[in-house]
């Protein structure tokens, strides 16, 4: 069920709309007119971060970009964070939008969770994009020391109360300063936004769904985001991508998919340490629009 839609000021505004779901009240990014897709986010990532993707994909589909529950005007699960509860939303979001088949497009983290709804939707999928897609820990280019220290930090933070004084550090410039820099140092996390500024919005329940997303980016093995799928799939990815192991992650995606189409690139980064632009798309990406 709608609930509410921003007002159109331009016929190539996005629009934010608000769905009660059965597991949660969602925002998503609508835009542009053609068969429906349903953008799967990554860790933090919000609708005005990916304007440019959105508008980009929606010069051929009609474009649901959703915010992860807990994080921007989504809200959180009443149950704990996890990447099933995003599959299920995302066949409770095709539902509403009236969309008996649709396909997805899945980046970083957005790839287990696109594999996740894969696994409970493949009767409704079309095809799926898997962009520098996480297909489990075993893909992680970490360092062991840095991956004790991600598992150390995961475990001061288990109890409430440690959760609640991470959240209550986030709102001096500090403590955001801190976190980012744990983020981006040991996590390697990438992003254009300001991820301290990000940081300092985050609720309670923000904190918590990061967590368990860090929680299973750790511990998700391969095995269990695992196919065999027949859906077609194309997967796209630097071979220099610093985060991610293109040489595992390209025999997965092998390894799982019948029909698959490959293409790959040479940035030195995962994401873009700057906001690409919808041309920026379209010489970088122009295969997502004409593949077929």
């Amino acid at each position: 069920m709608t609930t509410g839609i921003a007002d159109r000021v331009a016929d190539d505004e996005i629009v934010h709309q608000l769905f009660d779901l059965p597991l949660t009240r969602l925002n998503v990014g609508v835009f542009g007119d053609g068969p429906p897709v349903i953008i799967v986010p990554a860790t933090i990532s919000l609708i005005d971060d990916w304007e440019p993707l959105i508008r980009f994909v929606g010069q051929r589909y009609r474009v649901h970009f959703f915010e992860l529950p807990g994080h921007g005007g989504s809200e959180p699960f009443k149950q704990p964070f996890s990447s099933t509860l995003v599959a299920e939303t995302v066949g409770q979001l095709a539902d509403a939008i009236g969309a008996e088949r649709f396909s997805l497009l899945g980046f970083s983290f957005g790839g287990a969770l696109t594999m996740r709804a894969l696994q409970l939707h493949a009767d409704r999928i079309d095809r799926v994009c898997l962009l520098a897609p996480f297909v489990g820990n075993e893909c992680l280019r970490h360092s062991r020391v840095k991956l004790l220290a991600l598992q150390a930090a995961l475990f001061t933070v288990r109890s409430r109360a440690a959760r609640q004084g991470l959240a209550s550090a986030l709102r001096s410039r500090r403590g955001t300063a801190a976190l980012a820099w744990f983020m981006k140092t040991v996590g390697k996390f990438e992003t254009s936004a300001d991820l301290s500024r990000r940081l300092e919005s985050f609720t309670l329940q923000s904190l918590d769904a990061l967590i368990a997303q860090v929680d299973e980016i750790l511990t998700i093995p391969g095995s269990e985001l695992a196919g065999p799928y027949d859906v077609p799939c194309l997967f796209g990815m630097s071979v220099n991508d610093p985060l991610l192991d293109f040489g595992v992650s390209e025999r997965f995606v092998r390894g799982n998919f019948t029909n698959l189409t490959v293409d790959s690139w040479t940035m030195p980064w995962h994401a873009a340490p700057e906001p690409y632009s919808v041309e920026d798309y379209e010489r970088d990406y122009h295969i997502l629009l004409e593949w077929q």
